[in-house]
């Protein structure tokens, strides 16, 4: 499948044509007005939090996030640097978040940002912008995002490779039977065909994101990536009402995988229905209602 790239889309567009069929896109123009664009570089973060303490993917403890950067430029593909990933802006590193404002607008309106949502599930806070830098050759697991969010990556700085499959070619992809969002295949991108013959069958699209794109992962699309130069990148999740119901099941499957009560789980199923329906009501009648800093 071809992933089209478009500059400068507007909200009704992107909802039209990639949202509501669930169709990757790369967009281009929408990070712009982000103090980060301008400012952040390897550089800047290694002189301005050098100092800072950083656990990464792949490695045991802690380092400097100085020491991180050195490891991150001299990693390669043979030797990549362990991973910092999933840094929690809002809650972890408050002071970089004036640099990713204001927020992409076509990621609006973000149904977790809403009140009626219970303490402890998604919530804005906790996915609207989460931060990774990795080195030349770093790969991350192949899966698809939890409870079947949209995802929204933009690399601040660098390159980075993405493979995306469909999500009707998951079964070919060997779910982990512990964690069956994520895939049991160590490196996808030296798969052995004698372990993982189905693997040959699913569809792979790879397109490259430059610095300043950003790119739309629909929710159940599986995806991993290769960083092919140091990057710093900014993800984020959100649900809206073109996947709302997808959203409530995969809340109901997880729950009733790890044991939850039939009783609960209706409960749940119709909560989550009845306040979709609610939400919904306020889109129309009062829109941005549930983002108002949009």
């Amino acid at each position: 499948m071809q992933v089209d790239k478009v500059d400068r889309i507007s909200r009704q567009d992107f909802n039209e044509r990639f949202v509501k069929p669930r169709r990757p896109v790369i967009l281009t123009g929408l990070i712009d007005a982000w103090p980060a664009a301008r400012t952040w570089s390897l550089d800047w973060f290694r002189e301005h939090h050098g100092a800072r303490m950083v656990e990464r993917r792949g490695a045991v403890g802690s380092v400097t996030l100085a020491q991180h950067i050195e490891e991150t430029i001299a990693s390669t593909p043979e030797r990549p640097a362990p991973y910092l990933r999933n840094i929690n802006i809002q809650t972890d590193w408050p002071e970089l978040m004036a640099d990713v404002l204001p927020r992409i607008h076509i990621t609006a309106p973000d149904w977790l940002s809403s009140p009626m949502l219970p303490k402890g599930w998604p919530r804005k806070a906790k996915y609207l912008n989460q931060l990774f830098i990795s080195g030349a050759g770093t790969t991350i697991p192949l899966h698809y995002d939890e409870w079947m969010m949209h995802a929204f990556i933009t690399n601040v700085v660098g390159r980075k490779e993405f493979s995306l499959f469909p999500p009707e070619d998951g079964d070919k992809l060997y779910p982990s039977a512990e964690y069956d969002l994520v895939s049991e295949v160590p490196n996808p991108y030296r798969v052995d065909p004698v372990r993982y013959p189905l693997f040959q069958q699913a569809r792979r699209t790879s397109v490259v994101l430059e610095a300043g794109e950003s790119v739309f992962l629909p929710c159940g699309w599986w995806h991993t990536t290769q960083t092919l130069e140091p990057c710093i990148s900014v993800s984020s999740n959100f649900v809206n009402q073109h996947n709302w119901t997808s959203f409530r099941q995969e809340m109901v499957r997880v729950r009733r995988q790890g044991g939850q009560s039939a009783w609960k789980n209706k409960a749940l199923n119709a909560y989550l229905t009845g306040l979709g329906g609610l939400m919904q009501a306020e889109r129309v009648l009062a829109p941005g209602v549930l983002n108002p800093d949009v």
